[in-house]
């Protein structure tokens, strides 16, 4: 298995989702969600919109019903790490990224 690679983002009306990862369903447990992760050699980055987001972005989402969140430009910081998904959830949108874990040299 080829491990997951950045992709290019063309996000609509905010939202996108990496072609390459799985489609997970709601019964989807967060352990298989960070197997899958570490099968691919990293870990997850959550970045909730609600934490992240200029205040006047929040409010036109969450008060004015506004759901675009192309104003939103999350960043990750560790290094390498890449967008998986930008998507809506129960508590708001949410970015996660893809963070490669370093490898250990032998």
């Amino acid at each position: 298995m080829n491990p997951i690679q950045a992709a290019t983002v063309e996000r609509e009306e905010g939202y996108w989702t990496h072609p390459d990862l799985p489609e997970w369903d709601e019964g989807v447990t967060r352990v298989e969600c960070e197997a899958w992760a570490a099968e691919n050699g990293g870990e997850f980055v959550a970045i909730w919109f609600e934490l992240d987001a200029h205040e006047n972005l929040i409010e036109r989402y969450f008060d004015e019903g506004d759901n675009d969140i192309s104003d939103w430009q999350p960043i990750c910081d560790k290094a390498g790490s890449f967008l998986l998904s930008i998507h809506d959830t129960e508590d708001g949108p949410v970015a996660l990224f893809f963070a490669p874990k370093d490898r250990e040299v032998a």
